[in-house]
């Protein structure tokens, strides 16, 4: 009868312990994938917040544009003016105070102009995105903001003296600047997006 226990049937352990070997490579190849695979949807969801909110804010930018469009046609223009708290048809200008090149910016465009959502100034958008489905709804509804691009009264941006848009005539060249913001639907990415917006005033009052 054969020796169970002679030295060709003996366990030496070495098959186990490449098996074991073998499991930890093939558990880290796993979780490595794993985690890559996460990484591209976080990136993927980041892109897409941020897509949703560049879209929101240029939606805000074209209703402000709307806006500032009727405005000139029904009024031609001569109630077309920023003032520092807006008080009038909500346009603001880019100093606290107009008359003053060196006075300080206004606060309000200030505080609209930070990424975040604790300003009440801007207008908000006539369509109501939070409600749309398919991870497109937007947290808040976009808002916009306008403000007079004028350095001291009667000058334009570069600080020249505003001319007339035409020689003998009494309408001006007013630049607005336009700016949307908008709030992704996670509230995690906030875009703003702006654009400039030129008009000419007339002396009288269509209406």
């Amino acid at each position: 009868m054969r020796n169970q226990f002679s030295p060709m049937n003996k366990q030496q352990g070495a098959a186990l312990a490449i098996g074991l070997i073998l499991l930890v490579i093939i558990t880290l190849m796993g979780y490595a994938g794993m985690k890559g695979t996460i990484l591209q949807e976080k990136m993927a969801a980041g892109l897409h917040n941020r897509n949703l909110a560049n879209s929101g804010a240029n939606s805000a930018i074209r209703q402000g544009e709307f806006f500032l469009y009727n405005l000139v046609e029904v009024t031609n223009g001569v109630n077309v003016r920023g003032t520092p708290t807006g008080e009038f048809n909500d346009l603001y200008t880019l100093l606290l105070d107009p008359d003053d090149p060196n006075s300080a910016k206004n606060p309000v465009l200030e505080d609209f102009f930070r990424r975040n959502w604790n300003s009440t100034d801007g207008t908000e958008h006539e369509y109501d995105f939070t409600g749309l489905t398919g991870n497109a709804g937007l947290k808040q509804r976009p808002q916009y903001l306008i403000h007079e691009v004028v350095y001291g009264n009667e000058t334009n941006d570069s600080g020249d003296a505003e001319a007339p848009a035409k020689a003998g005539s009494q309408n001006k060249q007013r630049s607005f600047m336009v700016t949307g913001k908008s709030q992704s639907g996670d509230g995690n990415t906030i875009s703003l997006a702006q654009s400039m917006f030129t008009v000419v005033t007339g002396s009288d009052a269509t209406n």
